[in-house]
């Protein structure tokens, strides 16, 4: 897959969407069990029920909002939402166009007509 940051540049993703769920569902897993928290444990603090986190865990499927809910009370919320950085500038259209074209054209040299 590719998409585009600010600055125009690729970025080659090199999991699906799909994937990248697998992945924060084993991440959650992996939390609580470091911090020794049993599903119940987790769903009361997080304010949902323990059969939404087993779904999370297992297969990676749960809303946005749950899944905010229960990095926030794994305590991670903050580490993962700092790895998203904003743009510090917005870029105008013309700065957009330079970044895109590989090259700037050049004039080329006038030529001089030698009349015999």
């Amino acid at each position: 897959m590719l998409f585009y940051n600010y600055g125009m540049r690729p970025i080659i993703l090199q999991s699906t969407p799909y994937e990248a769920l697998q992945s924060l569902a084993r991440f959650i897993k992996a939390v609580r069990l470091n911090q020794e928290m049993t599903l119940d444990e987790l769903a009361s603090r997080s304010g949902t029920s323990r059969s939404t986190l087993t779904r999370l865990e297992s297969q990676g499927t749960g809303s946005i909002e749950t899944q905010m809910k229960v990095l926030a009370a794994l305590g991670v919320l903050d580490q993962i939402l700092s790895s998203f950085a904003s743009p510090e500038k917005q870029l105008t259209i013309d700065e957009l166009k330079k970044m895109s074209s590989g090259h700037q054209r050049k004039r080329g040299r006038r030529r001089t007509r030698v009349i015999p």
